[in-house]
């Protein structure tokens, strides 16, 4: 990047006071709105889809970084570590606590771990405590944390890996290997078994893709529908963890199956609206979020650049991000499905791709985003409207929004979440 881009970048950080303010508002609310279960631990209200096809309810968040109180505890230690404001720092531990005794439990007894059904995904699964363990305990230089994000590598087990159905990044094996990858590097002897894990999900993955008519025909990620392109269940998520386990490895089984997975991925691509289909309906449509449609391929189009490079994958960028900044205000703000999952895209592409408009574009969506949400006096966190529940958690709620403020305001203290980096 050049002295000049450089500058034009950082011009455009002007507003992080305002930012940070945002966010440090954000973090009091979550505070103030926590409950007590009948234990005494920390826990949120929220509305939560308990039974699939039926109307969200009250209840309780659950454990996870997507929606739970490991993604609350995520953002507040990575306020406290922007803001140098250090007050809730035993809340935090607080907050992990029970659910770092029931790990540690189930890590220390092999048979009883061998007979639960524990999931392996980067934002819900053994990957999602891993990682945020890893984070929280630098940002919080609480060593312990960190310890424990080793130990939990003991339930990565082939067994575990090899039985594997879900496979995306949210809640399966290709987000189990980025978060492997990234509590690696600080794992010292250990990192062997983070390795040979993440090579377990790498092979996992490349023995699930499907093939129809001698064509890569995707990986069947979630049960009840066809298979999917995107980021958070689709070809786009998996194939970039697989280039990203190339890039350790150099295993060629790994490169042909990610090439072979955006062979798939172009099938669903619409020229006309530059963008790719979502199959999630049998009405097929177009979504523009983070985890469907045209922002979550250019992100990990974007992210995995330096390892696949063509004028076929900048042309999917271009397109990617052309859609991505040019589509309307949603409804919703979150990072999974609204408004801040585009802030995000648009914020990181323009920091590897050393394009000034797309932060302008950030930032402006970002703006509009919080105008809106003054005016009305609460951000979109439901599809409908007239809800007016606050959501705390991160991939739906306040956390992960004020996380990408955090972000906009200070980029190089904090890693992209969406990406499992």
């Amino acid at each position: 990047m050049s002295g000049a881009t450089r500058e034009r970048l950082e011009r455009v950080h002007l507003g992080s006071d305002e930012l940070l303010g945002e966010a440090e508002r954000l973090a009091f609310r979550i505070v103030e709105t926590h409950t007590r279960d009948e234990q005494g631990g920390v826990n949120w209200i929220s509305l939560r889809t308990l039974v699939p096809e039926q109307p969200a309810r009250l209840a309780p968040v659950g454990p996870h970084l997507y929606g739970g109180s490991t993604g609350i505890a995520f953002f507040l230690a990575a306020f406290m570590h922007v803001s140098g404001l250090h007050e809730q720092r035993s809340f935090v531990l607080e907050i992990l606590d029970p659910l770092r005794q029931r790990l540690a439990a189930i890590a220390a007894d092999p048979a009883r771990a061998a007979a639960l059904r524990l999931g392996l995904g980067g934002m819900i699964g053994l990957g999602a405590f891993a990682y945020a363990f890893h984070r929280i305990g630098g940002w919080l230089s609480e060593p312990s944390l960190v310890r424990e994000s080793q130990d939990l590598l003991s339930l990565f087990t082939t067994e575990r890996i090899m039985s594997d159905q879900l496979l995306d990044v949210v809640g399966g094996s290709a987000g189990g290997l980025l978060s492997l990858l990234a509590v690696s590097p600080s794992a010292g002897d250990e990192s062997v078994a983070a390795r040979a894990a993440a090579i377990a999900c790498g092979t996992r993955l490349v023995s699930t893709l499907l093939w129809k008519d001698n064509q890569p025909a995707g990986w069947r990620t979630l049960p009840w529908c066809s298979p999917l392109g995107g980021f958070s269940h689709g070809a786009a998520g998996i194939c970039y963890a697989l280039f990203r386990l190339y890039e350790r490895t150099k295993d060629e089984a790994l490169w042909e199956a990610a090439r072979e997975g955006l062979v798939f991925e172009r099938d669903l691509y619409d020229p006309a609206k530059k963008n790719w289909r979502d199959l999630r309906s049998p009405k097929a449509g177009f979504s523009v979020c983070w985890c469907h449609g045209a922002p979550g391929v250019a992100l990990g189009r974007i992210a995995a650049l330096h390892i696949m490079d063509s004028e076929e994958i900048r042309a999917e960028i271009n397109d990617g991000l052309e859609t991505t900044r040019t589509a309307a205000l949603d409804d919703l703000d979150h990072v999974c499905c609204g408004n801040f999952g585009r802030v995000e895209v648009l914020h990181y592409a323009a920091r590897k791709l050393g394009r000034p408009d797309l932060l302008e574009e950030a930032f402006g969506l970002a703006e509009r985003v919080l105008q809106r949400a003054r005016s009305r006096g609460r951000y979109g966190w439901d599809q409908d409207p007239t809800v007016k529940i606050f959501d705390p958690s991160f991939f739906t709620g306040a956390a992960g929004l004020g996380y990408s403020l955090l972000r906009l305001a200070r980029p190089d203290l904090l890693p992209c979440v969406l990406l499992l980096d």
